[in-house]
């Protein structure tokens, strides 16, 4: 009998990237086995609910999942591991892994490999720095931008070009009526942004001066989260409710981090797969995928928003345009197709016909 079994390691909650991949392998007809590494982390000291112990008891918590981990390889025996980011592995674990189970062991790394360790927990971080070395260890790195595809082939990792994608599960285009009510304010918003903060995000957001920007996520200043103001930051949100705002908002804030300015990230897909109308800063990877003033709208500097805002509030057939468009591009960037090539370049097969779980699409 074929083996059809993946070990997918990562954070598994429902809007979490490794649980979008375990999906799309299973709509794929892949017998999947879930690690969840952020449990696992969690559970590994009775001391990892606290922020400064967790970061002083690292390399423990650290060593204690990669053993876990190699274990849990060893009783599977799958036929692909995929790891999603996984900080935690050790290079020499990696290897161990491989050797013994004897099959591609792959990487999926969301974020900027080079971008070093940081010590504001606010802030991306690569948590390690010996991070390329191991990622030299994997079989194959895919990286959702191409500069750094090929820096990192530079440094002598075997990486392969692949962008983000929609959840269907997630993120799918609505036929509802614009107007974006909050129960918090009270108030109507139109234009919306979705992240948690960094100081690069936080620089960008606060040169918008003419409008009122309803923000949803973690660590914002403190002066913004009071019920009145032009910037009014709220609690984070997941899932669905994320979608949700995108498709009600008038405009839907898209702020590249500026270790990412040169690509796509995650919203560049979510947006547009939720019906969105997505305001963002300019980059090449991003026109490719959704062209401007056709299926987006972007700015080159942030003294531009404010502009573009007026322009896009002022003019509802460009909206509608860009929100049908968006929907339709974004329809053929899922998890599924990106699983299925993942699938292939392992050399495993593909099912013609994918499980198709959830009855909601990408287009209504």
């Amino acid at each position: 009998m074929t083996n059809r079994k993946i070990l997918v390691i990562g954070p598994l909650n429902q809007t979490a990237l490794a649980e979008s991949y375990a999906r799309a392998f299973e709509r794929l007809g892949m017998d999947v086995v879930r690690f969840d590494s952020e449990r696992a982390l969690m559970q590994a000291s009775r001391f990892s609910s606290n922020r400064i112990l967790r970061r002083a008891l690292r390399q423990a918590m650290w060593s204690a999942v990669n053993r876990e981990a190699a274990e849990v390889a060893r009783r599977v025996r799958p036929a692909l591991i995929f790891a999603v980011k996984c900080s935690f592995f050790h290079p020499e674990t990696i290897r161990q892994i491989r050797n013994f189970v004897g099959v591609p062991f792959v990487n999926y790394y969301p974020d900027h490999p080079y971008i070093g360790v940081r010590w504001d927990p606010r802030e991306p971080s690569t948590l390690r720095r010996d991070l390329i070395e191991v990622l030299r260890q994997y079989s194959i790195v895919w990286m959702w931008e191409r500069s750094l595809v090929e820096r990192l082939q530079r440094d002598g990792v075997d990486a392969k070009y692949l962008p983000f994608a929609v959840d269907p599960e997630v993120s799918w285009s609505k036929s509802v009526a614009e107007g974006l009510h909050c129960d918090i304010c009270n108030l109507n918003h139109d234009v919306a942004f979705v992240a948690t903060y960094t100081r690069f995000r936080c620089a960008e957001v606060a040169a918008i001066r003419k409008h009122t920007i309803a923000i949803w996520g973690d660590n914002w200043p403190q002066k913004w989260k009071t019920p009145s103001g032009q910037h009014r930051a709220h609690p984070p949100i997941w899932g669905s409710a994320v979608g949700d705002i995108y498709a009600k908002a008038v405009v839907s804030l898209n702020v590249l981090n500026a270790e990412n300015l040169g690509g796509p990230n995650m919203r560049t897909f979510e947006v547009p797969g939720s019906g969105g109308v997505m305001l963002a800063r300019y980059s090449p990877e991003q026109h490719e995928f959704f062209p401007e003033n056709e299926a987006a709208v972007y700015y080159r500097t942030a003294a531009e928003i404010d502009d573009k805002i007026d322009w896009v509030l002022c003019d509802p057939e460009l909206r509608a345009r860009i929100r049908r468009n968006a929907a339709r591009l974004a329809a053929e960037q899922t998890y599924d197709a990106r699983a299925a090539h993942v699938l292939r370049e392992c050399g495993l097969s593909v099912s013609d016909k994918p499980k198709l779980e959830n009855p909601r699409r990408l287009m209504t």
